[in-house]
This record gives structure tokens, C-alpha cells and sequence, in this order.
């Protein structure tokens, strides 16, 4: 399982694709989630409370995920209007919903569907 902190660069020393890089990290995402036992459930009783005791984790994770988001967008591969805070809930949903090691290929299917919905021109 790699640290979804962490994000290798699009394109650098022939890494793959901004959206093939961004894609790739959802799913080290999802298999972090997946991995820690009663994420979903640590995740929902931070959204209730509104305290986040991961701040740092937090902080990482969105830091990686704006440096992926940011070079699909420069490369024209995904929409400019949606940032990495919207795509963290959106990602944060799909923990909740499917964050199951057994459920992993629906994550998967939802990831996708995200992805999708972030394309170029599918929604500016």
C-alpha cells in the first residue's frame, strides 16, 4: 500500500499521464482507505464533529491531490473550475459509501465515474 501523501509527477523521468498519474493515485487512495480498518467510520465522525485530528495527514494527502489535479488541468485532460478540496469530499463520499476492502471494485467503478465527470468540457 503506498502513502497516498505522496505523488510522483506527471510525465517526470517517463511517469505516466496527468490523468493517468491522477487516476492511479484515487486508487492508492482507496486502497489507503481500505487498509485502515474503520476509516469509514473515523471519517464520518470527523465530518460530524467538524474537528479533524488528522490536520497533517490531511494536509499531505490534499497537497498531493492539488499537484495531480493541477497538472491534469495544465495538460487540458480535466476541468479547471473544481479544486482539490471539492474532489477530497467527493473522495471522502466514496470511502464512506464503498470503503470496504470487499466493495473495492464499485470504489472503483465510482472513482472512474468521478474522473469522468472531471474530463475537459464535460460540465464548464
Amino acid at each position: 500500500m503506498s502513502w497516498p501523501g505522496s505523488a510522483v509527477p506527471p510525465r517526470a523521468a517517463g511517469g505516466p499521464a496527468p490523468r493517468e498519474a491522477l487516476r492511479a493515485w484515487l486508487g492508492r487512495f482507496m486502497d489507503y482507505v481500505n487498509a485502515k480498518l474503520g476509516m469509514a467510520d473515523a471519517l464520518r465522525g470527523v465530518v460530524a464533529t467538524g474537528v479533524n485530528p488528522y490536520a497533517q495527514s490531511h494536509e499531505m494527502i490534499q497537497d498531493a491531490l492539488s499537484r495531480l489535479m493541477d497538472a491534469a488541468v495544465a495538460a487540458g485532460v480535466i476541468r479547471s473550475d473544481i479544486g482539490a478540496i471539492d474532489m477530497f469530499a467527493a473522495l471522502t463520499g466514496i470511502a464512506l459509501a464503498s470503503g470496504k476492502p470487499e466493495q473495492r471494485e464499485q470504489a472503483d467503478r465510482l472513482l472512474d465515474l468521478t474522473l469522468d465527470g472531471l474530463s475537459a468540457g464535460s460540465g464548464q
